[in-house]
C-alpha cells in the first residue's frame, strides 16, 4: 500500500519554513496507515453484524418451516393395510 509523502512545512513567525523530519512524517503515515485499518475494521464489523441478524431470521424461518411440516402420526391408521410384498411373492 503505497501512502503519500507529507510535505507540508512548519511556519514559523520568522517566515521561513521547514521541512518535517522523516521521523515526523513516518509518524504522520503510520497514523493514516491506522486510521485506514480501523475504518476497514469498522466496515468488517458492521458486516459480521448484519450477517449476524440475518442468519438469526434464517434460522427463525426454518425452524418455522420445520414446524409446518411435522405430522402428527400417531392418529393415522390405515383401513385397508395390504403388505406389497409377503413370503409367498418371491
Amino acid at each position: 500500500m503505497a501512502t503519500a509523502t507529507p510535505t507540508a512545512h512548519r511556519g514559523t513567525c520568522g517566515g521561513s519554513a521547514t521541512p518535517l523530519s522523516p521521523t515526523r512524517i513516518t509518524r504522520l503515515q503510520e497514523k493514516q496507515q491506522l486510521r485506514d485499518l480501523n475504518d476497514r475494521l469498522a466496515v468488517y464489523i458492521d458486516k459480521v453484524r448484519s450477517l449476524e441478524s440475518e442468519n438469526d431470521v434464517l434460522h427463525l424461518q426454518i425452524s418455522e418451516k420445520e414446524e409446518t411440516r411435522r405430522y402428527d402420526w400417531s392418529g393415522f391408521k390405515c383401513i385397508n393395510y395390504k403388505p406389497i410384498f409377503s413370503k409367498d411373492t418371491f
